[in-house]
C-alpha cells in the first residue's frame, strides 16, 4: 500500500468539498443514488474520515451517534473509496481507523452499519455479523451488520 494514504478524522464544516465530491461521484454517479437519499441532513452533526493519498481524497466514511430505546450506538455510514483505488486494503485500513475510533471514545457501545449486500463480505472480513433481513435503501438491497465485541 502506498505510504503517503493518510487518514483524517475531521468535520462537515472543514472538509465538505471534499466529502462531497467523493460521495458524489461514488454514491450518486456510479450507484445512482439520489441527492435527497445521500444528503440526509446528518452531515453537520457527524464525525467524519477522510482518505487521502498525496494531498488527493480518494475516501471517506461518517460517524453518527445514535440513540435508540435509551441505548447509544455507533453507525458507521458513506463508506466511500473511489473507485480506481479500490482493492488495495484502503477501505479495510479506513474502516479500523472507524472502530479504533469508536472503541477509545466507548469500549463497549455497540457500532453498527447497513452494508450494501453486495460489500457483506467486506464487513464480515472486519469482524462484523449479519443482522436482520434485507431492506432496500436508495434503491440498493442493504444488510444490517453489527460488530461483535470480542
Amino acid at each position: 500500500m502506498n505510504m503517503a494514504v493518510e487518514i483524517l478524522k475531521t468535520d462537515w464544516q472543514t472538509h465538505s468539498a471534499e466529502l462531497t465530491r467523493v460521495r458524489t461521484l461514488v454514491f450518486m454517479e456510479e450507484q445512482q443514488v439520489s441527492a435527497e437519499d445521500e444528503w440526509d441532513g446528518l452531515d453537520n452533526s457527524a464525525t467524519h474520515f477522510l482518505v487521502t493519498d498525496n494531498q488527493q481524497t480518494i475516501g471517506c466514511a461518517r460517524l453518527l451517534q445514535e440513540h435508540h430505546n435509551g441505548q447509544t450506538l455507533f453507525h458507521i455510514g458513506r463508506v466511500a473509496i473511489l473507485k480506481p483505488r479500490r482493492g488495495q486494503g484502503i477501505g479495510h485500513q479506513l474502516m479500523q481507523v472507524v472502530i479504533n475510533h469508536c472503541r477509545q471514545l466507548s469500549p463497549t457501545t455497540p457500532i453498527y452499519l447497513h452494508a450494501q449486500c453486495e460489500r457483506q463480505h467486506f464487513y464480515e472480513v472486519l469482524g462484523f455479523e449479519v443482522e436482520g433481513d434485507i431492506f432496500i435503501d436508495a434503491g440498493i438491497p442493504h444488510i444490517s451488520m453489527r460488530y461483535k465485541t470480542q
